[in-house]
This record gives C-alpha cells, sequence and structure tokens, in this order.
C-alpha cells in the first residue's frame, strides 16, 4: 500500500510501537517512521502523576487477566500522546488491538479511520467497549466483504461510513523475489504442500500438523514445509513428533523472502481458523499456485471452489482428504493452473490515492467497494 501512495498528494507518518521487524526494509523512503514512546525513567521521577498513573495501569492489568480488548486499551494510554495534528488518522491494525484505541485517545486528526482486517464475530467485535470505539471512527474500512457484513451486523445504522478495499499486492516485486528466493534443496521428489503463517492458533498449523499425519496414515509420500514463525513453536513441535511426523513435516521458521519457497512447492495450503482477507492465498493466486483453504472470510472473494482453489472446512479430516483428492486429479490441478495463469488472479487495481482523498475530503461513497 504504502508503494503505490503519491507522495506528492500526501506525506505520510508511520508510527510503530518498534523499529524492527522484517519489512522495515521495503518501507519507502518518503515515509518518515516513528516509533511510539512510554514514560520515560526522567519522567516518571520529575513527574510523580506520571509515575502514579503508570503503576495503576500496571497493577490493574496483572491483579487479575483481563479481557484482550481492555488490555490493548489500558496497554495505549502507557504510551505518550502525538502532539501533531493530522488530516487523517488510520489504525490499520484492528478490530480490537491497541492502535484501534490509540488512534482515537491519543492522536489528533480531523478523520480517523478503522482498517478492519478481521471478521468482528470472532475477534470481540460485539463486546461492548469494541463496538463504541469503532462507532467513534469517521470512516470504516474492510479488507473483504465477509469482514464487511461482519460490520454492519453489528452496526446497521453505519452503513454509509463503511467501504471495502482489498489488500493490495505488488504483484511484479512479488514475481521477482519469487527467482531470487531460495528453494527446496532436500532432493525429495513427492509432493511438497507449503503453508505461509504465523505459528498462533488463528492460523490452524495443528490443524495442517494432524491433516499431514493422516496423509502419512494413508500412505502419501508427502512432505508439508511452514514458512513462519510465533508463540506455539514448542507446541508444533512437539505435536509433530507425538505423531511421527519427523522428516516429513517442517518448521522452517521466518523467512524473509518466502517466494522461492511458494514458487517451488506443488500445492499451497491454508489451514487458518479465522482470517480477514488472506493475503499469503492471494499471492499464491497471483503465482498460479493450485490451493486448498479453509472456508475463512475473504477466502470465496478470492476463490470460485473448485474452478480457481479449492476451500474447504475448517477441519483437519477436510483438509487431508481435499489434498489426497486433489493429488489424485492432476488433469484438473492442471486446469485450475491455467485458468489462474490466463486471468483468473489478477491483482487488484484498486486506487488507494482515490480512498485517501475521498477520506480527507470527509466524502462518502454509495456503494460498497472503493
Amino acid at each position: 500500500m504504502l508503494r503505490r501512495i503519491d507522495y506528492s498528494r500526501f506525506r505520510v507518518d508511520l508510527y510503530v510501537e518498534q523499529l524492527d521487524g522484517e519489512l522495515m526494509g521495503e518501507i519507502p523512503a518518503q515515509v518518515t517512521v516513528r516509533a511510539l514512546e512510554s514514560y520515560s525513567r526522567k519522567q516518571l521521577l520529575i513527574h510523580p502523576l506520571f509515575a502514579g498513573k503508570k503503576a495503576a495501569i500496571l497493577w490493574y492489568l496483572h491483579r487479575k487477566k483481563r479481557p484482550f480488548p481492555r488490555q490493548c486499551l489500558l496497554y495505549g494510554k502507557l504510551l505518550l500522546p502525538i502532539r501533531e495534528r493530522y488530516d487523517v488518522a488510520v489504525s490499520y491494525h484492528a478490530p480490537n488491538t491497541t492502535p484501534m484505541f490509540y488512534v482515537m485517545d491519543r492522536m489528533r486528526a480531523d478523520r480517523k479511520v478503522l482498517w478492519l482486517h478481521g471478521d468482528l464475530a470472532k475477534n470481540a467485535g460485539d463486546m461492548p467497549l469494541v463496538k463504541a470505539y469503532h462507532s467513534k471512527y469517521d470512516k470504516v474500512v474492510a479488507v473483504c466483504g465477509g469482514v464487511y457484513e461482519s460490520f454492519l451486523k453489528l452496526h446497521p445504522d453505519e452503513r454509509e461510513k463503511a467501504c471495502i478495499f482489498y489488500n493490495l499486492l505488488d504483484a511484479p516485486a512479488m514475481r521477482e523475489k519469487a527467482k531470487a528466493g531460495p528453494v527446496f534443496g532436500d532432493g525429495f521428489s513427492g509432493p511438497r504442500i507449503l503453508t505461509i503463517a504465523r505459528l498462533d492458533p488463528q492460523k490452524g498449523v495443528d490443524l495442517a500438523v494432524e491433516a499431514c499425519a493422516k496423509l502419512v496414515s494413508a500412505g502419501r509420500e508427502v512432505r508439508w514445509y511452514v514458512c513462519g514463525e510465533g508463540d506455539c513453536r514448542l507446541e508444533l513441535e512437539e505435536q509433530i513428533a507425538e505423531k511421527g511426523l519427523g522428516g516429513r513435516f517442517f518448521l522452517l521458521g521466518d523467512q524473509e523472502n518466502p517466494y522461492g519457497y511458494l514458487q517451488d512447492c506443488d500445492l499451497y495450503v491454508q489451514p487458518s481458523r479465522t482470517e480477514g482477507y488472506c493475503t499469503t492465498t492471494n499471492e499464491a493466486r497471483l503465482l498460479a499456485k493450485p490451493v486448498i483453504t479453509t472456508d475463512v472470510s475473504g477466502a470465496r472473494e478470492q476463490f470460485e471452489d473448485g474452478v480457481t482453489g479449492w476451500i474447504v472446512p475448517i477441519d483437519a479430516d477436510a483438509i487431508a482428504e481435499k489434498v489426497e483428492w486433489v493429488l489424485d486429479h492432476p488433469d484438473v490441478v492442471k486446469a485450475v493452473v491455467t485458468r489462474l495463469r490466463q486471468g483468473g488472479a489478477e491483482a487488484d487495481a484498486a486506487d488507494i490515492n482515490l480512498l485517501l482523498e475521498m477520506i480527507k475530503n470527509g466524502d462518502q461513497s454509495d456503494r460498497p467497494g472503493v
């Protein structure tokens, strides 16, 4: 998205919680990156009020486990407010995270925008605190139709301020990275299955392990690889060992450039329990790779089941059964890949500058997509 902005028309500051991460080097030079700050030790010593406030928040957070949105609200209060005033302030990480509260409470802007990446029904969107904050925003941008509809179910009277804007991809850059990225070099000649995901319950990598175990039990010679890192690595390693999948299921960790693996795999599987508009399946689609995805939000906006990909229930048995079916029907897979290459997987040509101009000027759209 940042690469698509016209910097002759917009000045952009990007606020982050930490100045690190594998994508920091890809931020355009025109963007000013700033780290959000908390109270310094000096401030706490000079201003007892700050020290008391911080101590009270920390005590409240640690006294007993709070609902995640309330934790995020309180954590935002530990960060210093932004003094500068903007035309537009965007909470890009939403629906129920610290930025959603911080942008509303600690930033000054003529218009504030909530960028929704997940189904509200699965992300505490019906919690009174979250609903109240969502309603405060001037504009709500949903990354797919499913997320858009989930917002309207909870906010039926706020249709006029909501729209759909699909996640953008830099397809040419992605294809160049695929040429330069690492590929599988283990000499395996059977089908290679790939998943790119955080090691997090939401992404369902444990379902992939279960599905792989079922495939191996059925006598399938497959290898399943996962690019990504996360808090569930230890549990997944134990599950892989318990299922006897050493040498069959591989956690490759974070990969700065996973596109070589994506280009080199035989089948891409996304076993997520919840998504907004899944970027990795969209990337696989653009590289004309056959994709099996669980029936999460956005899946049916990316794929026509059985025509440009396959959509299955969020279940390890269903995933394994569909993988077996795909492996047994190479002619069908070839036809799917041909459709993707012939134009069924074009990158979205939406204009981020048009959307930003509309938001900046306070214009409202009478249609859900922009």
